[in-house]
Formats: structure tokens, C-alpha cells, sequence
């Protein structure tokens, strides 16, 4: 499963120091917006995805997936591209279920 979304980092403080290669990554991360991700594990506690910047441990972000909104989460590793965090408060099947592509860990309603 791959799940694209936007990640914010919420606490600036929280980025390694990255040699500057040109690319936006950098700053768009840092907007209110944040930058693409893409998320290839999500759970009721955290997340996996693709990323070529480093975070620091412990650094707040803000995933945004369709449907589901915003979710803060806490940056458990950042390495070799990948960054595994786990959200503040755990996430419902429920929400996470209405993202596109994850309806089948939420209940679905039966039609008559």
C-alpha cells in the first residue's frame, strides 16, 4: 500500500543539518503546507514512508492524508530515507478508513 499526503514539521528545531542540494524539500517542509510524502505503512499508532530529509528523534510533524486530515506524530527514526514515527494519540480504523484506499479497516455500513 502507498498513501500519498503532505508532512509539516512542526517543531523547526527538529531538522538535521542537510547540505543545501537546491531542491524546495528543505523549505517546503518547513511551510505551513508541508511537503509530498509518501507513505508506504500507516497503523493506529504510526506511520513508515519515504524520505530523503533528516529528522531528528523526538521532532514534531504533522501527516495529512485525504480524507483523514491531520495527525501529529513523533519521529521515531529517520534514516537511510525512511521515516518511522508514531502519532501524539493513536488514530482510529474508523478515520483512517476514510482515506482513500484504507475502507477496509473500517466497518462498512450493509446497503438493504
Amino acid at each position: 500500500m502507498r498513501i500519498a499526503g503532505r508532512l509539516a514539521l512542526q517543531t523547526p528545531s527538529g531538522m538535521e543539518a542537510a547540505p543545501c542540494d537546491g531542491s524546495r524539500l528543505k523549505s517546503d517542509i518547513l511551510s505551513f503546507h508541508g511537503c509530498d510524502i509518501l507513505v508506504s505503512n500507516i497503523s493506529e499508532l504510526g506511520f513508515e514512508a519515504k524520505f530523503s530529509l533528516p529528522l531528528k528523534r523526538g521532532a514534531l510533524v504533522r501527516l495529512r492524508l485525504p480524507g483523514a486530515g491531520a495527525m501529529l506524530a513523533k519521529v521515531s527514526s529517520c534514516q537511510k530515507g525512511v521515516l518511522k514515527a508514531e502519532f501524539v494519540n493513536p488514530v482510529s480504523p474508523a478515520r483512517l478508513g476514510k482515506t482513500l484506499g484504507m475502507s477496509r479497516l473500517a466497518p462498512q455500513p450493509a446497503f438493504a
